[in-house]
């Protein structure tokens, strides 16, 4: 199958919280009329990386949207940016309702949504993280999620530094 995400064929090297910026600067305003902080911790000296920033804006902001949908009675979201050997990490954190074990392993399936009773309230497609694992494949990257009922989320994208040649 061929994949949906169209990236630019020019990616470009900067360095990672440029797209985490844009990201926290769209979210702002939404995340303050609901009444959420959002806490970002971004690593100093972070090194480069060949990302369409556009798409990788995109991603988070997705988690970001994620985190506040399903955030339950918590109001607290953690965005951080490091180093971790030779990859870039991005996670987004939330303190919300959480995903079953069971669930976890489909939860970036095209449409698919957890059959949780308080998902039925939230509006969505079921396309967000499909989309999200996309983007972060075609940077040569992958997403993992931790996560428990009750306890919240944390989405983790780990994507390729560029090698010092």
């Amino acid at each position: 199958p061929s994949n949906p995400v169209i990236l630019s064929s020019l990616k470009e090297s900067l360095k990672f919280p440029s797209s985490s910026q844009a990201s926290v600067r769209a979210m702002k305003y939404p995340l303050s009329q609901k009444g959420f902080e959002l806490k970002v911790h971004v690593e100093e000296d972070l090194p480069a990386a060949r990302v369409d920033q556009d798409a990788l804006e995109q991603a988070i902001l997705n988690l970001l949207h994620n985190a506040m949908k399903y955030s339950g009675e918590s109001h607290e979201i953690d965005l951080r940016l490091q180093r971790k050997d030779d990859q870039a990490l991005i996670q987004v954190t939330d303190r919300g309702v959480g995903i079953d074990q069971r669930e976890q392993r489909r939860i970036f399936e095209k449409f698919y949504r957890v059959p949780m009773p308080e998902n039925e309230r939230i509006v969505g497609t079921g396309l967000g993280l499909t989309l999200v694992s996309h983007i972060v494949k075609a940077h040569g990257g992958n997403i993992e999620v931790e996560s428990a009922p009750g306890k919240g989320s944390t989405f983790s994208i780990y994507l390729p530094l560029e090698s010092k040649q």
